[in-house]
């Protein structure tokens, strides 16, 4: 099982980062490697959504049920994809005029030769995740709102 762990300070109030990180559907405008998103439900306390993965050959599809606590986690779980588990966490929590978000994501594919091809890629992929949204962060204004909420 592969374990990958970033954390960022970021000059966005829990609140809005925490609607940033659940902007699901704004992703591939700002991962170069999301190839699609979309949100299958959401309710206040959870988003089930599909992520697409497109980067180098590294191909496919994933879907996870995320459990929202309000400006302070996520935590994802697998509902269907080429992984035997795949669970993480987004925390948030204040940090002076901004954020820590700290995210920590476990994962291992089904099959030995998927893992071989593909394991250190998808670990790269995700270990860029903190910094794109560091990176979106900054692109925004402080009062702007988000695509969806």
């Amino acid at each position: 099982m592969r374990e990958v762990k970033r954390s960022a300070l970021v000059a966005l109030p829990p609140s809005r980062l925490f609607a940033l990180i659940n902007d699901i559907e704004s992703y591939p405008q700002f991962l170069p490697w999301c190839s699609h998103a979309r949100v299958v439900s959401r309710t206040e306390r959870e988003i089930v959504a599909t992520i697409g993965v497109h980067r180098g050959p590294l191909r496919g599809e994933f879907t996870t049920r995320n459990v929202l606590e309000p400006d302070r986690k996520v935590t994802m779980r697998l509902v269907s994809g080429p992984f035997s588990t795949l669970e993480g966490e987004w925390r948030i929590s204040p940090a002076g005029q901004g954020s820590l978000v700290e995210l920590a994501l476990r994962f291992q594919f089904k099959h030995s030769l998927s893992a071989m091809l593909f394991e250190h890629k998808f670990a790269e992929t995700i270990g860029s995740l903190v910094d794109a949204f560091v990176v979106r962060s900054r692109a925004m204004q402080p009062g702007e709102p988000l695509a969806s909420p």
